[in-house]
C-alpha cells in the first residue's frame, strides 16, 4: 500500500528552518505535504515566512484557540488575496464594484447582523429536506457513467454535483452553474494563488462578472411577483423590504460567498474521500459491507485529508502563539490539515481509522463564531455519495497513474482529476 498517493507519508524528512523550507507553491510539496507539517509541529510549530509575510501555525490546540477569540484574531484579512494584487487589477476590482459583504470576511457587527439572517434561512428543517433531492442526484449521475469502463470522477460528476446541490438549496437558476463554477476556479486563483500581473487581471474580470451574477439574480427575485419557497426566498422574507434590516446588496454578498465556498469545498471533498477509501482498500470494503460506518468515515476524510488546507487570520493586538510572539498586524496562515494530524491531540494522527472515536474534534469546518454554515448539508452530501457508491459499485478501484494534481493554492486541496473503474 502506498500512503504517499494520498499525501501521507510514513517517514520523516531532514528538518531545517521551516520558513525557509517552506515552499507552498511548489507542485512537488502539494504532492505530499503532509511530512513537511510533522516535522514542523515538532520542531518549529509556529514560524514566520518571509516571502508570504505570515506567521504559520499547526498545531490544533493552537489553531482551535485563534478561531476561538474572533475578538483577538480579525477574518477581514480574508478579503484581501494571499499575494498582493497588481494596480490594474485592483482598478479592475473597483470599477466592477465589487464589495460583497459576507460572514467570513468580517468581525462583528458587521458579521453578526449578516450571520443573523443565514441562520434564520439554513434552518436544519430545510437543510434535510434536501437529502431525498441529493441522493437523486446522486443516483443520476452514477445513472450517466455507470456504463462506462472507467471515468474521471471529478470531471463526470465531483465538478458539478455539489454546485448542483447548492443550486437547488438557495434557489439559483441551473443555467448559471457551469459558468459559476468556471468563475469559482477564477476567483479561487485570483484570492489565493499565485499568479502574474496579466493572470490576475485576467481573473479580476471573472470576479466582477461573478459579483454582478449575484446581485442581478438578488434584484430578479426580488423584483418577482412570488417569492420562491427556498434559501434566497427566505433571506427576503427576513429582509421584508427594509434596508435596515438587511440590503439586496448584502443579501448579494451572501449569494456571493455560498457560491464560491458551497461547492468548491465539496468538490475537493468527495475527491479527497473517495481517493483515501480506494488507496486505503480495507476502509473501502468496510463499509461497503456496512454503510453505517460511513457518517463517521465522513468525519474522518475531514480530519486526515480535508478540502480546506489554509484558513487566515490578522492578529488585532501583539499575542504569544506557541512561544512566538506575534506583532499587531501579524498575518496567520492557520494550517487546518495539519491540525488534523496533531498527534497530542489525535491518537496515531497517520492512521486513518473510520472507527477513531473522537474523529469529530477534528476542525474542518471550523470553530466558533465562524463555523462553516454549511456543514450539516456538505455532511449529507458525502455521506449519500458514499452510501450509493458503496451499494452500486462495491468494486470501485482506483486507475493507477491517473490522479492529477490538484491545482495549487493556498486555501483548498483536492484532486484534480480522479480516474476510476469498477
Amino acid at each position: 500500500m502506498n500512503l504517499e498517493n494520498i499525501g501521507v507519508s510514513t517517514s520523516k524528512c531532514p528538518f531545517h528552518s521551516a520558513g525557509s523550507e517552506f515552499n507552498p507553491f511548489d507542485q512537488t510539496y502539494w504532492a505530499d505535504p503532509y511530512p513537511f507539517w510533522e516535522n514542523a509541529r515538532q520542531n518549529e510549530p509556529v514560524f514566520y515566512h518571509p516571502d508570504l509575510n505570515y506567521w504559520v501555525v499547526t498545531r490544533y490546540p493552537d489553531i482551535k484557540k485563534i478561531l476561538a477569540e474572533p475578538g483577538s484574531f480579525s477574518s477581514k484579512i480574508l478579503k484581501e488575496a494571499i499575494r498582493p494584487i497588481s494596480q490594474r487589477a485592483i482598478q479592475i476590482l473597483r470599477e466592477g464594484d465589487v464589495n460583497p459583504n459576507g460572514t467570513v470576511t468580517n468581525d462583528d457587527p458587521e458579521h453578526k447582523k449578516i450571520r443573523r439572517p443565514i441562520n434564520y434561512a439554513f434552518v436544519p428543517k430545510r437543510v434535510n429536506e434536501m437529502e431525498p433531492k441529493v441522493r437523486a442526484l446522486v443516483t443520476k449521475y452514477i445513472d450517466r457513467f455507470i456504463h462506462k469502463e472507467k471515468v474521471d470522477l471529478v470531471a463526470e460528476m465531483f465538478f458539478e454535483f455539489p454546485a448542483e446541490v447548492l443550486f437547488e438549496f438557495l434557489g439559483f437558476p441551473k443555467q448559471y452553474m457551469s459558468e459559476i463554477k468556471k468563475l469559482s476556479e477564477k476567483r479561487l486563483l485570483l484570492n489565493f494563488g499565485n499568479l502574474t500581473a496579466e493572470e490576475q487581471e485576467m481573473e479580476a474580470h471573472a470576479t466582477v462578472d461573478f459579483w454582478r451574477l449575484a446581485k442581478n439574480m438578488v434584484e430578479e427575485v426580488a423584483d418577482a411577483e412570488v417569492i420562491p419557497d427556498n434559501f434566497l426566498g427566505d433571506l427576503l422574507r427576513y429582509r421584508n423590504g427594509d434596508d435596515n434590516i438587511l440590503t439586496l446588496e448584502e443579501i448579494a454578498g451572501i449569494l456571493y460567498g455560498l457560491l464560491f465556498a458551497g461547492h468548491e469545498t465539496t468538490t475537493n471533498l468527495a475527491g479527497n474521500a473517495i481517493r483515501t477509501l480506494l488507496t486505503l482498500r480495507h476502509t473501502w470494503d468496510e463499509i461497503c459491507a456496512n454503510i453505517s460506518l460511513i457518517s463517521n468515515a465522513v468525519e474522518e476524510v475531514l480530519r486526515y485529508n480535508p478540502p480546506v488546507f489554509y484558513w487566515r487570520r490578522r492578529a488585532l493586538k501583539s499575542v504569544n502563539i506557541g512561544g512566538v510572539e506575534i506583532p499587531e498586524g501579524g498575518n496567520l496562515l492557520l494550517v487546518m490539515a495539519s491540525s488534523g494530524h496533531d498527534e497530542a491531540m489525535f491518537e496515531e494522527p497517520e492512521k486513518f481509522d473510520i472507527h477513531r472515536k473522537n474523529t469529530k474534534d477534528h476542525l474542518g469546518f471550523g470553530f466558533g463564531k465562524h463555523f462553516c454554515i454549511g456543514a450539516p448539508l456538505a455532511r449529507i452530501e458525502l455521506r449519500v455519495i458514499l452510501e450509493e457508491f458503496a451499494k452500486r459499485l462495491p468494486n470501485l478501484q482506483l486507475v493507477e497513474g491517473e490522479i492529477k494534481p490538484i491545482v495549487v493554492n493556498l486555501f483548498a486541496r483536492g484532486p484534480k482529476e480522479l480516474w476510476v473503474k469498477w
